[in-house]
């Protein structure tokens, strides 16, 4: 296992309990419902759905809850232990794999949907990733993404001052659920050090997913960017050509 890979992994292992509980609070919350009206107007009912790196099981809980055939891969066993007992909860089903999304093992042309969540930054290898979730893809089949440019202050003056701003706008409130949730008091900073390594942390995104989405072969491509003066985060809708 690549070192970077393994470090990855061992920091979302220490996160899962605390990330579990943040991730269930968020689901039954405005995110929650905001996700559920994407997932009605975008996906047929019932149809087979991959959540490509689910973590805690965000939205891994949320289709399954809305009658989606839902499969779901994580690279980080204690994560898929908190997917487990989140489907258990609720009473629900979906049917979990240990697996790198830059290199899934499933056959082509698999599924419906490709569904991934705050995952992409993280990678090493994000192209291979929508490589990887073209490939599993049946021909016209869906990929949403949502995903941000977390950690590009760390290459970019603009995003640093910009988070700077955000920061002390902000000292007064409340902490954030995961924080409020980190039961495992996890140093957030491990993963400011792995960031600094990651290639998605230094580049201006969503226009780098953009391209590498129409290289890949995808198109009718809608890029939602929220964030001002610059993109924060961001949610892709785009169709396997």
């Amino acid at each position: 296992m690549a070192e970077l890979l393994k470090n990855i992994q061992s920091y979302w292992d220490m996160r899962a309990g605390g990330f579990s509980d943040a991730s269930m609070e968020e689901r039954k919350t405005e995110p929650g419902e905001r996700w559920e009206n994407i997932f009605k107007n975008s996906l047929k009912t019932g149809c087979h759905v991959l959540d490509d790196g689910c973590g805690a099981g965000f939205f891994t809980t949320l289709l399954a809850s809305m009658g989606f055939q839902v499969t779901a891969v994580d690279y980080s066993t204690k994560m898929l232990e908190e997917v487990r007992r989140n489907l258990e909860t609720e009473g629900l089903k979906a049917e979990l794999h240990q697996m790198d999304v830059q290199s899934l093992e499933f056959a082509d042309n698999s599924f419906d949907a490709v569904v991934s969540r705050n995952v992409f930054w993280n990678l090493e290898h994000a192209d291979k990733a929508y490589e990887e979730a073209y490939r599993v893809l049946k021909k016209d089949g869906i990929l949403i993404l949502e995903d941000g440019n977390y950690y590009r202050r760390f290459f970019s003056d603009k995003y640093q001052k910009a988070y700077d701003e955000f920061q002390r706008g902000h000292e007064k409130e409340e902490q954030g659920c995961h924080a409020r949730h980190n039961k495992e008091n996890v140093d957030f900073s491990i993963m400011d050090e792995i960031a600094k390594k990651l290639p998605m942390s230094q580049v201006d995104r969503p226009a780098w997913d953009f391209n590498k989405l129409v290289e890949t072969g995808f198109h009718k491509i809608q890029v939602e960017i929220a964030g001002s003066p610059l993109p924060m985060s961001f949610c892709i809708v785009a169709q396997k050509g």
